[in-house]
């Protein structure tokens, strides 16, 4: 299988790359950003080869993609006679402003790492992104890879970005927290039966409490988006539904840490995963390379394992939500041709067996996918992610992030405890009403 051959090369180049110190002495180094300042640590220009120079390529990511990207990159580099590829890391927290910035002035990236759909519609909208859809259509890039969730990317059928990875929301546990509450994990939960576990699963007071799960605040509207409900939905009832339990685990049931907490003590959910005092944490995919990684550097023993994540009454058995990263080719890059040579080994089973040997879930799924990907974790209970029902994080609406951001600012408020659901869900139609001109 061609995954396969293709993994185990990555794993082979992979450690090579560990024991020669970051591939110093067999690749060319990828150019990074300071995380913290932003400022450029630049790589060479360009590379020596026998027939002369290599051609620079500029991409842009988020430093949370640095572990896995960096390798793709190594080894791209490593094989390439024609192409070198400068990567440079963006702290997390500004990378979004400091894209739009770039896109709109037209800076010399070449390529870039985009978060989600809805950018993608925005940048596609604004003309700063290539159409690929005929670099992909005469290429050998076998596009139904991406499964599903690519059909419903491009309803127009126009290609402005290649999907990287995919997200996937699951259930994390930890096993000896349940098993010491005589507790046991069911095949599928609904939200009901995860709010009566969490309550079981909660124990304690103060600083040494245990909790019954711990929700993060990213994703609040949860329920509606397995529904295929999103916030620019003429019918928000199943997003007010989110809120109401939310809620509930938060300020009712203290089962789990409330949103005032969590901004007061600036409290990290990995953290407190991995220390023990968390039974239950829905999360994506990305927590499992977190988890790895912390364990393998011996920060935490922690036991865990994932399920399903829970479902609203009515909905189908491991459906659950996700979204594809992805990236992009600018529409002023200077090397439209370099660039797509290296956006299909990133986005192809190259980047899907390095990707793998990392413990992340590429969104290019092959034969051994699944297979490679439980090797490289060590757990079978990752099945949970290549048999979830997915349905997309965020529609295609160039102007879904800002709906979004207005229902953000007043689910806050209700779950802060200042204002009723009634006032939240109110406001909310009132403000996003006046942003669409209606």
């Amino acid at each position: 299988m061609k995954f396969k051959r293709v993994l185990a090369m990555a794993v082979t180049a992979v450690m090579t790359c560990s024991l020669l110190a970051g591939c110093g002495g067999k690749t060319e180094s990828a150019g990074t950003v300071d995380s913290g300042t932003g400022t450029a640590a630049q790589d060479t220009a360009a590379a020596d080869t026998k027939g002369g120079e290599k051609t620079n390529l500029k991409f842009y990511i988020w430093s949370d993609e640095e572990n896995y990207i960096s390798k793709v990159v190594e080894q791209y580099n490593a094989q390439s006679d024609s192409v070198h590829v400068e990567m440079i890391s963006i702290a997390n927290d500004s990378y979004d402003d400091k894209l739009k910035v770039m896109m709109a002035a037209g800076d010399e990236a070449d390529i870039v790492d985009i978060r989600g759909l809805a950018q993608v519609t925005q940048y596609r909208d604004t003309g700063s992104l290539m159409d690929l859809t005929e670099l992909v259509k005469n290429s050998e890039l076998d596009i139904s890879k991406y499964g599903a969730m690519w059909d419903s990317s491009y309803p127009d059928g126009q290609i402005f970005a290649l999907p990287t990875r995919t997200t996937c929301w699951m259930l994390f546990y930890n096993p000896d927290l349940l098993a010491e509450a005589g507790v046991e994990m069911p095949e599928q939960l609904t939200w009901t039966e995860y709010a009566e576990m969490a309550k079981k699963l909660t124990a304690g007071e103060g600083p040494d409490k245990q909790w019954g799960g711990y929700w993060v605040d990213w994703h609040t509207q949860f329920m509606a988006t397995q529904q295929g409900v999103y916030v620019n939905a003429d019918d928000v009832t199943a997003v007010q539904d989110s809120l109401e339990l939310l809620n509930q685990l938060y300020n009712v049931d203290k089962s789990h840490m409330s949103l005032g907490e969590m901004k007061a003590t600036d409290t990290q959910y990995l953290a407190d995963f991995e220390n023990k005092r968390v039974a239950l944490m829905p999360q994506g995919e990305w927590m499992i390379n977190m988890l790895l990684n912390d364990i393998n550097a011996g920060k935490t023993d922690v036991s865990w394992e994932i399920a399903p994540m829970p479902i609203p009454d009515g909905v189908e058995p491991g459906t659950t939500w996700g979204q594809f990263q992805f990236a992009g080719i600018t529409s002023t890059t200077k090397h439209p041709e370099e660039s797509f040579d290296f956006l299909k080994y990133l986005c192809g089973p190259e980047g899907a067996a390095i990707y793998a040997s990392t413990g992340m879930v590429h969104a290019y799924t092959d034969e051994g996918a699944e297979a490679a990907y439980k090797e490289a974790v060590g757990k079978d209970s990752v099945s949970v992610i290549f048999n979830a029902k997915k349905v997309q994080e965020s529609p295609a609406s160039s102007n879904f992030d800002q709906i979004l951001n207005i229902y953000k600012e007043n689910a806050e408020l209700y779950l802060l405890g200042e204002k009723s659901i009634e006032e939240t869900m109110d406001k909310f139609l009132q403000q996003r009403a006046d942003l669409m001109g209606k």
